[in-house]
């Protein structure tokens, strides 16, 4: 298997493991790696009347740094542009929405999943 298989195939896995965990909590996951122009969102879910949208991170190791940490600003700003997007396409204006973040430490049984709500804002010109 190729290296970018490999890497491609756990980012999936992680993914999965964090729509669990946000079911798990009551979340209804509503969409899975929506595209667009703008760019993509790893998760989009329901929390009660709230549009969630999810960014997921997921690190093998210590080595490759702090997965939540990966999230920086110009990744915020992509992705608070696709849901935009996401928002306008469907006529959602009105929707209560918020960006969190889980990162995922680890493999296997032994990984540590850390949700953060409300990880960021949509971001200000700037």
């Amino acid at each position: 298997m190729v290296r970018g298989d490999r890497r491609r195939l756990f980012g999936q896995h992680g993914e999965r493991r964090a729509a669990q965990f946000l079911q798990s909590l009551g979340y209804t996951i509503v969409d899975r790696n929506y595209r667009c122009p703008r760019g993509e969102i790893d998760l989009i879910a329901r929390d009660k009347e709230t549009l969630v949208f999810v960014e997921v991170r997921t690190h093998r190791s210590p080595e490759f740094g702090d997965p939540l940490a990966s999230v920086n600003k110009r990744k915020q700003r992509q992705i608070a542009m696709t849901a935009l997007y996401y928002l306008s396409r469907f006529q959602l204006h009105d929707q209560a929405a918020r960006f969190d973040v889980i990162g995922i430490m680890g493999e296997g049984d032994s990984a540590q999943l850390t949700h953060v709500k409300e990880a960021f804002e949509f971001p200000t010109s700037g």
